[in-house]
């Protein structure tokens, strides 16, 4: 399938999409590109939506609805002295393209658009239903939110997202709750503790207690649902002579099969009040956090941070039609053995109940590293994957 023109495409294609920075909320001239890749490579239609995502059609008349979905989006750069190579140069040196979201996901990107382009030269008579490609924003922000209005408007009876997987199937993954924990106290000055109450030195106990006492449930494939602290903030901020009167915790909570919202919160709150028994003066609360982001469309994007796990069985047909898809191009086809991390799978596979695998070309350690990069041969394997899988569900013989 991949000839030695198709390879050299893919390739200038994913070096190309490097080299256009594309931080959350200014992926513009990255969707502009996008938007005319598309166009250029045969897709019938190409939408910008509301909060401008990009989405190609590939029809092949009636059947079901296939989208694959990669993120436009990446984070920001570090310390630019850690690189060796200049983060949005695109260089291609010893068989690697270099720089930022090359891995996450621009790879995977590059590798869905040749797929489709490439499947609708080649088995356009072969093939039934729709294939959507979706460049989707504000992922890295917000894990799902972008991905609403791509699920409202196409109605994707299948996902795979462009997750760096090393090639291999994952058929779940953990969902997230982000927790911010507060505790007040009373301001006075440092020289003389004993007139106010340290909420500092309070949150410092309660830290203490949760990572003493919280015992995370386990799945055999997902792991555990840990809860782990990430931040750590004491207000008022930069003052001299003065004992904090609050202090915030933030802790990112991994989520198995099952676990609401409510659930997430009631297990919170408990711990609280258990901490409240054992440690005197504590005044604490939880909430799950949310925040909004303007997109570069001016479209205002928000949400509250909480993402529900997913997770396929391994003899779930659409996992099955994958690896069949995998097998057909001479790849080998294999599940991975855990999840990865979170995706915008956390919509369609967790809120909506869609059917959704992550497949990508790329290791996960790759991921949001100085001198990220991929591989030209995986991102060929990638590639050729889309497509298989692609081949596999829409084939007019299933």
């Amino acid at each position: 399938m991949l000839t030695s023109g198709r390879k050299e495409e893919l390739v200038k294609l994913c070096s190309n999409l490097v080299r256009i920075p594309s931080l959350s909320g200014r992926e513009r001239l990255l969707a502009a590109f996008v938007r005319d890749t598309m166009l250029s490579l045969g897709f019938d239609d190409v939408q910008i939506d509301y909060y401008g995502s990009v989405i190609g059609t590939m029809d092949f008349g009636k059947g079901p609805c296939l989208l694959f979905e990669a993120q436009l989006d990446h984070v920001d750069v570090g310390n630019p002295f850690q690189w060796h190579h200049y983060p949005f140069g695109g260089f291609i040196e010893d068989g690697k393209i270099y720089g930022r979201g090359a891995t996450d996901q621009k790879g995977a990107l590059a590798a869905m658009i040749c797929a489709a382009s490439f499947l609708k030269e080649d088995l356009f008579k072969e093939l039934c239903g729709r294939l959507v490609v979706s460049a989707t924003v504000c992922q890295e922000k917000f894990e799902g939110v972008s991905s609403m209005l791509v699920a409202e408007k196409y109605q994707p009876d299948f996902v795979v997202t462009g997750e760096a997987s090393d090639l291999a199937i994952e058929r779940g993954q953990r969902g997230r709750a982000e927790i911010v924990m507060e505790v007040t106290g009373k301001q006075a000055h440092s020289a003389r503790p004993g007139y106010g109450v340290n909420a500092a030195a309070l949150m410092a106990r309660l830290v203490n207690f949760i990572t003493d006492t919280f015992k995370p449930a386990r799945d055999s494939f997902l792991g555990e649902g840990i809860l782990e602290l990430t931040s750590l903030i004491s207000y008022p901020e930069n003052a001299t002579g003065i004992i904090p009167d609050s202090c915030r915790a933030t802790f990112d909570r991994r989520l198995l099969p099952g676990e609401t919202r409510a659930d997430v919160l009631s297990q919170i709150e408990n711990l609280l009040d258990e901490a409240s028994k054992r440690i005197p003066f504590l005044n604490a609360r939880a909430w799950i956090s949310s925040s909004e982001y303007q997109c570069y469309t001016g479209a205002t994007i928000s949400g509250e941070h909480f993402a529900p796990a997913w997770l396929l069985p391994e003899d779930h047909p659409f996992v099955r039609s994958c690896l069949e898809g995998l097998a057909r191009l001479n790849l080998k086809p294999r599940l991975a053995d855990g999840a990865g991390f979170g995706t915008n799978g956390c919509y369609y596979g967790g809120v909506a109940g869609i059917p959704t695998v992550a497949f990508g070309p790329s290791k996960e350690s790759l991921a949001h590293v100085s001198d990220e990069y991929i591989e030209v041969e995986e991102i060929c394997m990638g590639c050729s994957g889309y497509y298989g899988i692609a081949a596999q569900v829409l084939s007019s013989r299933n």
